[in-house]
């Protein structure tokens, strides 16, 4: 087992195992076609906007086996994630184990997962990493040996990767920062920024996007603080810091970050003061949308990219070229003015649906 990295404390063993569900995955539209509006990213930077299309299942010559990498399961991120991989694993009868690393700063555990997944000879890896850079030394090893890497979700920093299947987290910050600007109606708007933890790629991205759309505008960056996703590390980080800025009028942050928002601006007592943004959406960012707790965020079809790293692999497999080495659902900002429309399981795991590690 690789020695693991110092972080002040040990990772169980058992957190190197897939876990089995305790009931049945639920079907996920698993005999279904589906297309999907996505932005192809080209090797020269150009995009291109067209649907997308998976493999047709008649097309699948063998029942691969696809090992998934997230870095934890503690939110309804990740679960719609896990939802997306198994609709598409099912749909192309694959099988599928999920390995998550229990939080992002467990990069050695995540090390370790890929190591496991390389020595037992699965046919594709799709990675969602901890860390952009941290992973390099294992995409290198596994590409090596034939093994696809999909990157998914957060992004990885090697140009070894086989493909990319996600959403820059620079344009949907980006996406955020330029709905509060445009809509700012001449005034200041003072923002505490919460954007994840330092040094997970997308997280870094996210902090570019933000800070270069609001460029030249009425929106100032007065507060920024950095941590882990969980739910409780968040509120204190936003509490401290609403506590000591007392300008902040406005709060932006990743999912979890705005969901701990919304409760940390009840808790103070500036509701009508302070709003909350966020930067991607979960279900209870969608719940304080609909009940006036947040303005809105953007979606980055979190279920269709699960769908699309599967489909990439896939693809891959059969010896298919793909159309461009990256893809993502094309985003879109959800508001109380569209909420309604925007369909729950294309951004969303069902609410009967439980967290799957094992498809046969």
């Amino acid at each position: 087992m690789r020695k693991l990295l110092s972080f002040g404390f040990l990772i169980p063993l058992l957190a190197l195992l897939p876990l089995v569900p305790s009931r049945p995955a639920r079907a996920a539209g698993s005999s279904s076609d589906w297309t999907f509006p996505a932005t192809y990213v080209h090797a020269d930077g150009t995009k291109q906007n067209a649907m997308y299309q998976p493999i047709p299942v008649a097309q699948i010559k063998k029942p691969y086996r696809l090992c998934v990498l997230f870095p934890h399961m503690k939110d309804s991120y990740w679960l719609a994630a896990d939802y997306g991989v198994v609709a598409e694993s099912q749909r192309d009868h694959l099988g599928m184990h999920l390995f998550q690393a229990g939080g992002y700063t467990n990069l050695a555990t995540q090390l370790d997962q890929m190591d496991r997944c390389i020595a037992e000879h699965y046919d594709a890896i799709i990675l969602g990493a901890i860390s952009a850079k941290g992973v390099a030394s294992e995409v290198d090893k596994a590409v090596g040996r034939g093994i696809p890497v999909i990157d998914f979700v957060n992004g990885v920093d090697d140009p070894k990767v086989s493909a990319h299947a996600l959403v820059s987290f620079y344009d949907l910050s980006f996406t955020t920062a330029k709905y509060i600007a445009d809509h700012a109606a001449g005034q200041t708007i003072n923002v505490g920024f919460f954007p994840g933890p330092e040094g997970a790629g997308w997280s870094d991205d996210a902090v570019r996007g933000f800070n270069d759309a609001i460029k030249g505008t009425n929106v100032h960056l007065i507060v920024m603080r950095r941590g882990d996703t969980g739910e409780n590390i968040q509120l204190n980080l936003i509490q401290n810091a609403l506590q000591a800025n007392r300008n902040v009028n406005t709060i932006v942050g990743v999912d979890i970050a705005a969901q701990a928002g919304a409760v940390a601006v009840r808790n103070l007592g500036l509701k009508g003061k302070v709003k909350v943004y966020a930067f991607d959406i979960i279900p209870p960012v969608y719940d304080d949308i609909v009940a006036g707790d947040a303005v809105g965020s953007p979606t980055d079809f979190t279920v269709i990219q699960g769908r699309m790293a599967v489909d990439e692999a896939v693809r891959l497999l059969e010896g298919q070229k793909l159309i461009a080495k990256r893809v993502g659902p094309v985003p879109k900002m959800v508001t109380i003015e569209n909420i309604k429309s925007v369909p729950w399981t294309d951004m969303f795991a069902p609410k009967d649906f439980h967290a799957t590690y094992t498809v046969q």
